[in-house]
């Protein structure tokens, strides 16, 4: 899930206008030496629900040892529903672009898609917090080394954990029988 997720925000944050290479894990403290405007990725603890209902049935036609085509049921089973909750923290310096691109960035963001093995997560942003530090200031003038200013999103992949149940179906049969009198 969380490579999933990691290429759903960067594909976003790259239409959206940030290059790639700006798409980061969380890093501990903020420095001057990492390159903004950036985003920081946070994955918080999975919340697993056990559900075990049956999302489908179907047949399939294997061809067995003996080369004759045999008939297999196969049921897909749903064993848990997974939320993995992501803070995204998108830093920059300059408020304007900020806006422009948190726009961009939230309208870029698909409904779902299919992870690695088939299964459709759904992509719900939530939440969303500006922040920007408090002035520095000396009497009535306001000092700014840096203009920094950030904004937090908290989205949500929705997925399942699937299993595949497999059983072999008798499709014809020969009843021979002997009847003396």
């Amino acid at each position: 899930m969380q490579t999933f997720a990691t290429k759903v925000i960067t594909q976003a944050a790259v239409a959206a206008g940030l290059p790639a290479e700006n798409v980061i894990a969380l890093v501990k403290k903020d420095n001057l030496t990492i390159q903004r405007p950036r985003i920081e990725i946070q994955f918080l603890p999975e919340k697993l629900t056990r559900t075990g209902r049956k999302l489908g049935v179907s047949r399939e036609k294997v061809k067995g040892p003996d080369g004759e085509e045999k008939l297999r049921l196969v049921r897909k089973r749903e064993l848990y529903v997974v939320e993995q909750a992501v803070n995204v923290n998108v830093l920059a310096e300059d408020p304007a672009w900020l806006e422009r691109f948190s726009y961009a960035f939230v309208a870029a963001l698909p409904r779902g898609g299919n992870d690695s093995r088939g299964n459709w997560v759904k992509v719900l942003a939530q939440k969303a917090a500006f922040y920007r530090p408090p002035d520095k200031r000396v009497g009535d003038e306001v000092i700014e080394v840096f203009s920094r200013v950030n904004r937090l999103y908290t989205l949500t992949f929705t997925g399942r954990i699937t299993a595949e149940e497999t059983e072999e179906l008798i499709t014809s049969h020969t009843i021979n029988s002997i009847i003396k009198t």
